[in-house]
C-alpha cells in the first residue's frame, strides 16, 4: 500500500508478487557447486547447438571445450564431476530421459535438462562467486 495515498497502485502488486513468488528450481541452483553450475551450462550449451540427446561423455566433452576456449580457473577430474553430475539427478535439475538400463552407469545413460534458460541464468545471476 502506498503510504502516502493510502491506495494499492499497480506497482504495489507487482513488488508483493515478485516477493512471494518461489522459484524451487532458481532456489536449488544458490546452493550448487561451481561445479555443477558448470555442468548444468554445458548441458544448456548442447541443447543451443540442438543436440537432441546427451550424456555424462558428451557433457564432458563440451566441458572440455569450454574450458579449452574461456580458460577457466581449474579443471576437476572426471570422477568430481561424475559425483557432481549424481548430485543434480538427485536434486532433480536434470533427469534421465530413459526407463531402461538401471544396471547401465549413469555415464552412459541419455539425460535432460529440467531448468529453463531463465531459470538457469537467474540462478547465475544470484550467484555471487560464479566465473
Amino acid at each position: 500500500m502506498d503510504l502516502d495515498s493510502g491506495f494499492l497502485s499497480l506497482e504495489n502488486f507487482k513488488a508483493t508478487l515478485s516477493s512471494i513468488q518461489r522459484q524451487p528450481k532458481v532456489e536449488c541452483l544458490k546452493d550448487c557447486s561451481v561445479l555443477e553450475l558448470y555442468i548444468l551450462v554445458c548441458m544448456r550449451r548442447l541443447e543451443v547447438k540442438e543436440q537432441e540427446s546427451y550424456n555424462f561423455n558428451s557433457v564432458m566433452k563440451e566441458y572440455k571445450r569450454m574450458h579449452d576456449s574461456f580458460q577457466t580457473t581449474g579443471y576437476y577430474a572426471r570422477n568430481v564431476c561424475l559425483r557432481a553430475f549424481e548430485h543434480l539427478l538427485e536434486r532433480e535439475l536434470i533427469s534421465l530421459t530413459d526407463n531402461k538400463g538401471h544396471n547401465q552407469s549413469v555415464e552412459f545413460r541419455p539425460v535432460k535438462l529440467l531448468i529453463s534458460y531463465h531459470e538457469l541464468y537467474q540462478g547465475l545471476k544470484s550467484y555471487r562467486s560464479c566465473p
